[in-house]
């Protein structure tokens, strides 16, 4: 049962944040858009059709776009993407991990994200069901379409719009006229049509308008959306109003371009009235209801005739899906990104009695002690055969924004690895949730160590050649660097962390600059991070370099050759400058070259 509500519990955060703030930012901005065509009668019925259509389509596009640019940078770990323009705190707290209390108390049925999980879980099996009838009114229309009578001799039945045949059918039924098919377009019009040739004939160019001008794609989509949203009104409202403009639009372009008397043309309608009984099952057809007949006439009878402007129509509706999808899109109810420096600098990251899980493995080092520094600074994980990760609260060179840190856990997604890290206590003093900047090292550390930095924009060391921390139950001042094993005198040997780690002379940037692509990655479209390891002497020069993580295609030996030129500001150790290990990332990207 436990089990259960948590899931719940989980769905409905992720439901909240991907599904309904989505949705009430569609509803702010459609409602808006609805009200001012509302004030807005005398506005084109084409526009108005449009419009409106534009409206309730920018709410799927909205949710895709919304999840899309929220998960696509933790998908492919590559770039520090931002994906929101405004940011909403989300007033559910979603307790993660923790002390067993903590779990106890998330589990608990007042929990509201438990109640919107289930509240959402109705919806969707709603949703369900709403699907299946609209798959049953497809096959009803495919049913139809087989009793379908198709004409032979009143009427042409090789009419051609586009280069696509139009077919046109009677059925025996007192059916409104309607059309549906896209591929094969089918004209389905009443028998009693057939005894007056006027009135087939106007009857006909309305059904052809709406072919020209591709409603029935609109109507399917709509129909889709109208299945799947089936409980918010204003896709009910919106639709109600779609299906009166998109008739009433097409009724003034057959009358503009035809000369037809208003008439003869009110007059057909009236007569159609009564005869749209038992179609309104067809939602994918564009069949219409008494309603909407009656709109039609009191429009021809008191409001003048719009010429019609198919392509400005469209480029309206492109404007307001873009309008309304791009809203949705750039906003996000997940918290704060990231913290000010001022925050960072006043506050402290600290792990204590660490768990550390990679793909769900548990790394079997239980860390019973403290590492701290700064929310300036950044923490070092040595994960064994998973390499190094560099955790900030704050961007830094070589990071990039791949999770965050909740409470008492970070977790984070980086190079196909999904990492957990578990911490007895709050992890950023005085904050529940910040985004994170991760760099990875793929190299084999090992063991099981973690320390500290004072500088997130610090070089990241190797794991000091010292007993693992998960593997001591006393463990050294974190910030300080562990003694080296060996005389400091001895010139053959190094540091791995010294109180000042080396810097290149003009910054990365300096080193980058000199980099010259290699022929051979460049037409073979060889691309990525070539890991140098090397030492850094007394004077500043590099000795030993070696490349531990590379790319091939000549990238590998260019990486070298630039580190082997560079010149560093030495490490400081007790004053003096030593020599110290050094690890350095050179970047080879095809784009840097254009």
């Amino acid at each position: 049962m436990r089990e259960l509500i948590e899931v719940m519990k989980e769905f409905g955060a992720f439901s909240l944040d991907n599904i309904w703030f989505p949705l009430l930012v569609w509803t702010i901005c459609c409602a808006i858009a609805f009200l001012f065509l509302r004030l807005k009668k005398n506005l084109n019925p084409l526009f108005h059709y449009h419009l409106r259509t534009a409206a309730i389509l920018s709410l799927p596009l909205g949710i895709a776009a919304s999840f899309l640019l929220q998960w696509i940078p933790q998908w492919l770990s590559a770039s520090p993407v931002e994906t929101a323009f405004f940011i909403i705190q989300n007033p559910i707290e979603v307790v993660a991990g923790g002390s067993s209390s903590a779990v106890e108390q998330s589990l608990a049925w007042q929990d509201p994200s438990f109640f919107i999980g289930l509240f959402t879980l109705i919806l969707v099996a709603g949703s369900i069901v709403m699907a299946f009838r609209f798959v049953n009114s497809y096959r009803e229309l495919n049913a139809l379409y087989k009793k379908l009578e198709f004409s032979t001799a009143s009427v042409d039945q090789q009419i051609l719009i586009a280069n696509q045949k139009v077919e046109i059918a009677f059925h025996d039924h007192p059916l409104v006229p309607f059309t549906f098919g896209w591929k094969k377009p089918v004209i389905v019009l009443p028998k009693i049509l057939k005894k007056d040739s006027e009135k087939l004939n106007m009857a006909l160019q309305h059904e052809l308008i709406h072919i020209q001008r591709g409603d029935y794609l609109l109507q399917l989509a709509l129909s889709i959306i109208q299945s799947i949203f089936w409980f918010h009104p204003l896709i009910h409202y919106g639709n109600q109003k779609i299906d009166t403009y998109r008739e009433i639009s097409c009724d003034q372009e057959v009358l503009s371009k035809t000369d037809f008397s208003i008439k003869s043309y009110a007059s057909l309608l009236y007569e159609l009235v009564p005869l749209n009984s038992g179609v309104g099952r067809l939602s994918v057809s564009m069949a219409v209801h008494n309603s909407t007949l009656k709109q039609r006439i009191k429009t021809m009878k008191y409001h003048k005739l719009h010429r019609t402007s198919f392509k400005q129509s469209i480029f309206f509706l492109l404007l307001m899906v873009i309008g309304i999808t791009l809203p949705i899109a750039c906003s996000d109810l997940r918290g704060t990104e990231s913290l000010s420096l001022e925050e960072l600098e006043n506050s402290k990251l600290e792990l204590q009695n660490v768990e550390a899980f990679v793909n769900d493995i548990e790394l079997n080092s239980t860390f019973n002690g403290s590492v701290s520094t700064t929310g300036l600074g950044a923490l070092l994980i040595n994960a064994k055969e998973y390499g190094i990760f560099k955790i900030a609260p704050r961007r830094f060179e070589g990071g990039i924004q791949a999770g965050k840190i909740e409470g008492n856990s970070i977790s984070f997604k980086i190079n196909e690895l999904n990492v957990e890290i578990r911490s007895s206590s709050q992890i950023i003093s005085n904050f529940d949730e910040s985004s994170i900047w991760i760099e990875h090292i793929s190299v084999d550390t090992k063991s099981f160590s973690i320390y500290a930095l004072r500088d997130a924009n610090q070089a990241t060391p190797p794991p000091p050649p010292t007993p693992s921390l998960g593997e001591s139950d006393s463990l050294e001042a974190p910030n300080l660097p562990p003694k080296p094993p060996f005389p400091e005198e001895d010139q053959s040997d190094y540091f791995v962390v010294v109180e000042e780690m080396p810097s290149p002379i003009g910054g990365i940037q300096a080193i980058q600059s000199k980099v010259v692509y290699p022929d051979m990655a460049r037409r073979a479209g060889i691309e990525g991070r070539v890991t140098v390891q090397f030492i850094v002497n007394e004077e500043g020069d590099v000795e030993k370099a070696k490349v531990i993580r590379g790319i091939g295609g000549g990238a590998d030996e260019e990486a070298l050759r630039v580190l082997n030129e560079a010149k560093f500001e030495p490490g400081i150790q007790r004053g003096r400058p030593v020599r110290v290990q050094f690890y350095l990332s050179i970047d080879f990207r095809l784009s840097d070259i254009e």
